[in-house]
């Protein structure tokens, strides 16, 4: 073998070594594609799924809805929302339950799941990959790297 196919051996052998899932996805924040809801900010998102706000701008009832722990999803929007690991947000929600104020989102096991969930309920809202994101779907938040 000549130099130039060894180098180009090496480079895609250096390529499959990439944590390819980590390295392509791109984490975004889904609505129900009939909510009427085209664009959020960080800190609408945030009191969203930590429950401070229970309605989008335009009235619509939101419905959040979250990953199992297991998922690895769950633990990047969190780090790139909130800055705080998975310790942190369960805590907040272990005291908001024991106080009574109010419950966590529901948990689904996979981003399929989100999917369904959001598409499923007009205020529908939850977190996936961009590559993940269809029709049923818009996108209203995107992390940049």
């Amino acid at each position: 073998m000549n130099s130039q196919r060894l180098r180009l051996l090496f480079f895609f052998a250096c390529l499959l070594l990439l944590p390819a899932h980590e390295a392509l996805a791109e984490l975004v924040v889904v609505v129900n594609a009939r909510s009427g809801v085209a664009v959020m900010t960080r800190n609408e998102i945030i009191n969203i799924f930590f429950g401070r706000y229970r309605q989008f701008f335009n009235g619509v009832d939101a419905q959040p809805v979250d990953l199992v722990d297991s998922h690895a999803d769950r633990a990047r929007f969190y780090s790139a929302l909130v800055g705080k690991d998975l310790s942190d947000v369960n805590a907040y929600w272990s005291r908001q339950v024991f106080s009574g104020r109010m419950q966590p989102p529901p948990r689904v096991a996979n981003p399929d799941e989100v999917m369904k969930w959001v598409s499923a309920h007009p205020g529908g809202i939850g977190f996936v990959d961009l590559v993940k994101a269809d029709a049923r779907v818009r996108v209203v938040y995107e992390f940049k790297p």
